[in-house]
């Protein structure tokens, strides 16, 4: 059985609610991401943030405005595993919620990775190459 611990990205860029949107929208460019978890000051997940996210924000407000905070924006709800958990359980909730990442945290709540959409292909990709299939 494949563990989620076994496919995670094992570092997350994890933002807190005061920093601006210019702030993660210029970090998810640099870090090529697309949105991660929301941390309180002692670490612990208290909600999501992706590109998605933004620009559902900006539509339903009609207009651009960079200097709001994450907090503001946010999702204070986050999507999360745990790194001992079955990749299948991972893709069931994926696929049930139509999301593109999940949280991997650990007993109390602190992110000590992430799995995308990407990840999964890794894995599939993987998959393929070791039975030897074109697919």
């Amino acid at each position: 059985m494949t563990l989620v611990q076994d496919i995670m990205t094992k570092s997350c860029y994890c933002m807190r609610r005061e920093q601006t949107l210019a702030e993660i929208l210029f970090e998810f460019d640099k870090r090529g991401i697309s949105g991660g978890p929301v941390v309180d000051a002692d670490g612990i997940v208290i909600g999501h943030l992706s590109r998605t996210g933004v620009s559902r924000h900006f539509a339903r407000e009609g207009q651009i405005n960079q200097d709001l905070t994450v907090g503001e924006v946010m999702e204070t709800f986050a999507f999360q595993v745990y790194a001992d958990d079955s990749v299948k359980s991972l893709l069931e909730t994926m696929l049930a919620s139509r999301i593109h990442r999940m949280i991997v945290s650990d007993e109390e709540g602190r992110p000590v990775g992430i799995v995308t959409s990407m990840d999964l292909m890794g894995l599939l990709y993987d998959r393929l190459n070791a039975d030897g299939s074109d697919g």
